[in-house]
């Protein structure tokens, strides 16, 4: 490591990394503010976004990494501000060509692995060591001064003015990558940040060219997105010195989600691809939608499995129960003896029988549909879609199977799949419990019959 001062080179201090399979190139600015002096003048692109504070960028194989935690600044934070560098912008440039470099959905963080342990110790330790060795050097520099001698830190060019330099296109930060569907028409411009070439001069916007799954985008606009999925979008500059440089945004698209939910809490278990929360008037369904919402929040949900599966369970149970009791004229008295043997196997209980039958009474319906999509706010379309009677009393088989055979049984995904039929079903339920006789014979409902059931599971 160098480390410069007023363009001279003061200290050369030496720092092995652990592995050969990556190597790190960092370049950073120390910054010691003096009174009435701050910030204010440098880019926002070296600023974190939730507390505007100094930290340099991360690359890994010339494509911005968004991770303020890799090489903080506030690392030794707990420390004297004299023994530290709290203030330092730059680039930590970062180079593999391991196939264990690998990232998380979202990429922000590196997949735990072997080298990706050992590189983010490296930087661990490399971070530290600039701060400390730098806090050092600092003191020695103040010596003869009762203020810190600032000014230029880059050292002296030695070589020709036409020195080459790495061309680069770097990101805007700030922009967002997440939407949800259908999103509006976006303008893929709007997240280049800057571009610089060989000569570190300024590029214009426009002699990037932008690829979208791979494909080249003349509009540079981005449609609107219907369906959930993830789009890469490439930017390219080819520097007449230097060659290529290609950095990538992933945007992300997805449905808008609320909870279901009778009490305020973060995010539920149990959702509906709904504009606004949903809140369960049934008590004791609110009640226990919270309470498993609280058990699965916590670090050792696992523990709590079972009693979530039994709970959910019960809603399924009391949100039946409370259509067939309040709703009683909209029920027919089924006779099973006519049912086929696919269907007896299939609702081999009274409980799956009724939630079949409330949720075949709602998919023959459709004015009946169509009122209960208004009430949840969610469009007429989606909703029918979700009305999946077989995927419904699944759920409810997932939960009478777990609650019996236990953690042999349960996993993550099951109790999720669970959740997902239950919570639908009980705000379902929620709904018809809670329309007015008035309301319900405009809707001229017509019951569901024994064949009606049968049809559900044909084929």
């Amino acid at each position: 490591m160098e480390f410069y001062h007023l363009g001279k080179l003061i200290n050369e201090t030496p720092f092995d990394i652990s592995r050969s399979d990556y190597s790190v190139n960092v370049e950073l600015i120390v910054f010691q503010f003096q009174k009435g002096r701050n910030s204010k003048g440098i880019s926002a692109l070296y600023k974190r976004v939730h507390d505007n504070a100094l930290f340099p960028l991360v690359y890994v194989n010339n494509n911005l990494f968004n991770n303020v935690m890799l090489f903080d600044p506030d690392l030794l934070r707990r420390k004297k501000s004299s023994d530290t560098l709290a203030q330092i912008i730059g680039h930590v440039l970062i180079r593999s060509e391991s196939s264990d470099i690998e990232f998380n959905s979202d990429r922000t963080n590196f997949v735990e692995n072997g080298l990706t342990k050992s590189l983010t110790n490296d930087l661990r330790s490399l971070n530290e060591l600039i701060q400390t060795k730098g806090a050092e050097l600092k003191k020695e520099l103040k010596k003869d001064s009762k203020l810190y001698p600032t000014g230029k830190a880059f050292p002296e060019a030695e070589l020709c003015e036409n020195e080459i330099k790495v061309a680069s296109i770097l990101i805007d930060r700030k922009k967002h990558t997440k939407f949800h569907i259908p999103s509006s028409q976006i303008g893929l411009d709007d997240y280049i940040f800057q571009v610089r070439d060989s000569k570190g001069e300024r590029v214009d916007k426009s002699r990037v060219s932008i690829t979208i799954n791979d494909e080249e985008s003349s509009s540079r606009v981005l449609n609107s997105i219907e369906e959930p999925k993830e789009v890469i979008v490439r930017y390219r500059y080819k520097d007449e010195l230097t060659g290529l440089v290609s950095v990538e945004v992933i945007l992300s698209f997805e449905k808008k989600v609320s909870n279901i939910s009778g009490k305020v809490l973060g995010n539920s278990l149990f959702t509906l691809p709904s504009a606004a929360e949903y809140k369960i008037r049934l008590e004791t369904v609110s009640d226990l939608i919270y309470a498993i919402d609280k058990a699965y929040s916590t670090k050792k949900r696992d523990e709590y499995l079972p009693l979530i599966a039994c709970s959910i369970r019960a809603i399924f149970e009391i949100s039946a129960d409370k259509v067939l009791k309040k709703q009683k004229q909209l029920i027919s008295m089924l006779d099973v003896k006519k049912f086929t043997s696919t269907t007896k196997r299939e609702i081999p209980d009274s409980l799956s029988k009724n939630v079949v039958q409330i949720m075949t009474l709602v998919n023959k319906n459709s004015k009946l549909r169509t009122r209960i999509s208004e009430v949840l706010d969610i469009s007429y379309g989606t909703f029918s879609n979700l009305i999946d009677v077989r995927n419904i009393k699944l759920g409810v088989k997932l939960s009478h199977v777990g609650a019996h055979q236990s953690t042999r049984f349960l996993s993550k995904p099951k109790i999720e799949e669970c959740a997902d039929a239950c919570g639908f079903f009980a705000a379902v339920c929620d709904v018809l419990v809670h329309l007015d006789k008035d309301e319900l014979s405009a809707l001229h409902i017509v019951k569901v019959s024994e064949n009606d059931i049968n049809q559900q599971f044909e084929n």
